[in-house]
């Protein structure tokens, strides 16, 4: 959701709440006239995870699609499913006996946000609904048109549930987000840690060259010298470049693929974020342990050991680069493998690639930035009469579901593989490290410490990828480009990933404050400006200096009080 359409929604909710709370006045208890036996039966199915009603329960909602288009459906068996009638909420109805009714549904993004904004300015919420934003889940919480689920989670939510937020830390608990006054206003969908960025290398160069996998930023400049000037693809031609750099040179830890984030903070530095020094929240790219890395990057850029035209390069520059062999290094993800740069090597020639931990810091790990544990919120309707019924949908979605071999499981299972039609509510929750879990699952069985039988519907699927990459090779051919890229990344990359653990630094602060949607674009494009004009040489790291102070100056101390602020609420 905009700054523009949340800067709006103060005055809409205002009159949402004079209405809200007339209509909730009027509110009957649904168990009225019932015998002491059928309130049971429906206290009974409340109380309960996965308890199902005795009848149909019917409640309003707002639908988030995938962005696919429905034309995957095509000649499928679900091609003639809707937003009310597919395999989500089939195996709702038959587990739990409960129906969405649609107030609105949208693509996911800014389209479905806006429907939101719409429903609370019509005065129309419906009785639950996900929403993406944070600012909107405060202004909801202090209007006082949301319910208080603190109850519905102790009682009711599943222990995979509990484990799974809780396995990002009591830090970085997603329950923390959305606890107001020590109430639970909200069940928060999990964003899971994307992991730390590695070094990607192409595997056949070095045991061409008969080098060793670097792990020190020396061993990286010795690498990347190496593959300059010792000829690694063969060709009789000095016409390798060192690594590849995006123009935006860091920022998004760790989904901007082709940054070089960890080359700061192989020096304590976290540019892009805000931490937490001495106290107070300060924002890391104004800090002093940013300028050892300009200064390295500096003399590479003028020794020619990073792409010498990295400022003006696009990413499909960088891609046409690596997927032509004209450069063997670059920073990236654990799913790497994915990116066409890499499957392009594969498909078309004999690259080998490799994801090292490199650079490490001090104490030899790579030194990475945790993402924030939640991505969007389920919130209640206040008085609506079953507030439970969204922490059963969560608990089937992370929990029920991903065990069930049933043919309405199948029916989920076929589903996801589609990716057009979402879970309602579209909330998932996750252990942090749960790319990691899955992943060590498939290796057991691949192993034979394991049945295949133990694995989720989802493991499943990456441990039949695994196995079809596998007898490709066997064969002598070419697996599927797909099976090529979850084998690398699923396995391959996980598995490092797993024996060797990064450093996480938790930002203190994630979101936004008011003087950021007026200032905090001008003070990035100043901030990179200064980045790219030090690595190229165009001024020295004095400008960096110079710059903190006009940071500071032109809002920068404006914003880092409200962060810290916000911080204290």
């Amino acid at each position: 959701m905009n700054k523009k359409t949340t800067k709006v929604l103060a005055f809409l909710l205002a009159a949402l709440m004079a209405s809200s709370l007339a209509s909730c006045s009027q509110e009957q208890d649904f168990t009225a006239g019932m015998s002491e036996e059928e309130k049971a039966a429906w206290e009974a199915a409340a109380n309960d995870p996965y308890g199902k009603y005795p009848e149909l329960v019917t409640y309003t909602t707002g639908y988030n699609l995938t962005a696919q288009g429905s034309d995957v459906l095509a000649g499928t068996p679900y091609a003639d499913d809707t937003t009310e009638n597919n395999a989500y909420t089939r195996y709702l109805k038959e587990l739990l006996n409960i129906q969405n009714q649609n107030e609105f549904e949208a693509s996911t993004g800014p389209d479905y946000d806006q429907k939101v904004s719409m429903a609370i300015a019509s005065s129309t919420i419906p009785d639950m609904m996900y929403i993406s934003d944070y600012a909107t889940l405060v202004e909801l919480v202090e209007s006082d048109l949301i319910e208080d689920l603190t109850d519905v989670y102790n009682n009711i939510a599943c222990e995979t549930v509990k484990a799974a937020y809780e396995s990002y830390g009591e830090d970085n608990n997603p329950l923390n987000t959305v606890t107001f006054d020590g109430k639970i206003m909200a069940i928060p969908k999990t964003q899971l840690s994307d992991g730390q960025d590695f070094l990607w290398v192409r595997k056949d160069w070095l045991d061409k060259l008969g080098m060793d996998e670097p792990s020190t930023i020396e061993d990286l400049e010795e690498l990347m010298r190496a593959f300059i000037e010792q000829d690694p693809d063969g060709n009789g031609q000095a016409d390798t470049i060192g690594m590849v750099v995006l123009s935006d040179v860091y920022g998004e830890y760790p989904n901007n693929t082709f940054a070089i984030d960890n080359i700061f903070t192989a020096f304590d530095a976290y540019p892009n974020v805000w931490i937490e020094k001495d106290g107070k929240a300060v924002y890391g790219s104004v800090q002093e342990e940013m300028k050892e890395p300009l200064q390295l990057l500096n003399r590479w850029y003028t020794e020619g050991l990073i792409d010498k035209e990295f400022a003006t390069r696009t990413n499909d520059d960088i891609v046409g680069l690596i997927s032509t062999g004209k450069c063997g290094i670059y920073i990236g993800p654990w799913w790497s493998p994915f990116n066409q740069a890499q499957t392009s090597t594969y498909t078309s020639g004999d690259a080998e690639w490799v994801n090292v931990s490199c650079p490490v810091g001090s104490d030899g790990k790579i030194n990475a930035i945790s993402t924030k544990s939640y991505g969007g919120f389920v919130v209640v309707r206040k008085g609506y009469e079953h507030p439970e019924i969204a922490m059963k949908i969560v608990n089937v979605n992370s929990e029920y579901s991903k065990q069930d071999k049933s043919e309405a499981g199948q029916e989920v299972k076929e589903n996801q593989t589609l990716a057009y039609f979402n879970w309602p509510l579209y909330c998932e929750v996750q252990p942090g490290n749960n790319a990691e879990l899955m992943t060590s699952h498939v290796l057991a069985v691949m192993n034979g410490e394991a049945e295949f039988d133990s694995l989720t519907t989802e493991e499943q699927s990456y441990y039949e990828s695994a196995q079809r990459y596998l007898e490709a090779e066997e064969a002598g051919q070419k697996a599927d480009a797909a099976d090529y890229s979850q084998y690398v990344s699923r396995i391959v990359s996980m598995q490092r990933m797993i024996d060797e653990p990064a450093n996480f630094l938790v930002p203190s602060f994630f979101e936004t404050t008011d003087s950021m949607s007026t200032l905090w674009a001008s003070l990035e494009k100043m901030e990179m400006e200064m980045v790219l004009k030090v690595i190229t040489g165009e001024q020295d790291i004095s400008a960096f200096d110079s710059f903190v102070e006009s940071w500071t100056s032109a809002g920068g101390d404006k914003i880092t009080q409200e962060v810290n602020d916000a911080i204290a609420k």
